[in-house]
């Protein structure tokens, strides 16, 4: 089993396994794997490790955000060297979240860069949004090269009820060579299928590559704010490797 809380960047030397009881809290100060923790105002949003776990684990990480755009409740990893190769997976569970309205988003997962580039110092974002009649889908935004400098793509369709696995493969490279793979609720398994959604020609080199992980609740939309207020979001099973798929 991998517990949230102690497990599991790949890329850092943790080795998946099991904890007879849960940390106080997700940092390594407090027993937990996490490098930091954030928690921003008002004092309604709240970050904890909770049992039991959403994969027969011991512990997830539950996350919700007060009333307000700029509350923020999520963890932080710092990776020991830039990855330009970068594979991440989590599971999230949205039951506690009620409907969504056409422009209720928030960020669950940020991959922060090595270097800033074009006014940006993150290579990729992992939002919850709006899908039909008041169900949640989830998008992925990475920094591009061109443009406005942001690749987006809505994988269309809704996110289940319960737990779902979200799985990312980010290349870094110049043209072409950029390139963001990902997987919602794929098979189990570790062999790799076709992937869910392609980014392609992200041409995304000058942010060196991906120098850390965030989980959690973020930059919540106005409609969030509202419509949301102390709703619990569940996170569990983070892991992160450089080339090989993860799978489950």
């Amino acid at each position: 089993m991998k517990v949230l809380s102690i497990a599991l960047v790949g890329l850092c030397g943790f080795a998946g396994s099991a904890m007879a009881a849960c940390p106080a809290g997700p940092t390594t100060a407090e027993g937990g794997a996490w490098t930091s923790k954030s928690v921003l105002p008002p004092s309604t949003s709240t970050l904890a490790v909770t049992t039991p776990g959403l994969d027969a684990t011991e512990c997830a990480l539950s996350s919700s955000l007060g009333p307000s755009t700029t509350a923020s409740a999520f963890v932080r990893y710092n990776h020991a060297a830039s990855e330009p190769n970068y594979r991440f997976q989590f599971l999230v569970d949205t039951t506690a979240l009620s409907s969504f309205s056409a422009t209720d988003n928030v960020v669950v997962f940020q991959a922060p860069a090595t270097t800033a580039a074009n006014g940006f110092n993150r290579l990729l974002r992992v939002s919850l949004v709006a899908g039909p009649a008041g169900a949640k889908r989830v998008r992925f935004i990475a920094q591009c090269g061109t443009g406005t400098f942001s690749c987006g793509q809505t994988f269309a369709t809704d996110l289940i009820a319960g737990v779902n696995r979200i799985e990312g493969k980010l290349t870094v490279g110049a043209g072409a060579a950029g390139q963001l793979d990902y997987w919602v609720n794929a098979a189990a398994g570790t062999t790799e299928p076709a992937a869910s959604g392609t980014i392609a020609n992200l041409d995304n080199a000058a942010w060196g590559g991906v120098s850390a992980a965030s989980l959690g609740l973020t930059a919540p939309s106005a409609a969030y704010k509202t419509n949301h207020p102390t709703q619990v979001v569940k996170f569990d099973r983070f892991d992160s490797r450089r080339q090989t798929y993860i799978g489950s």
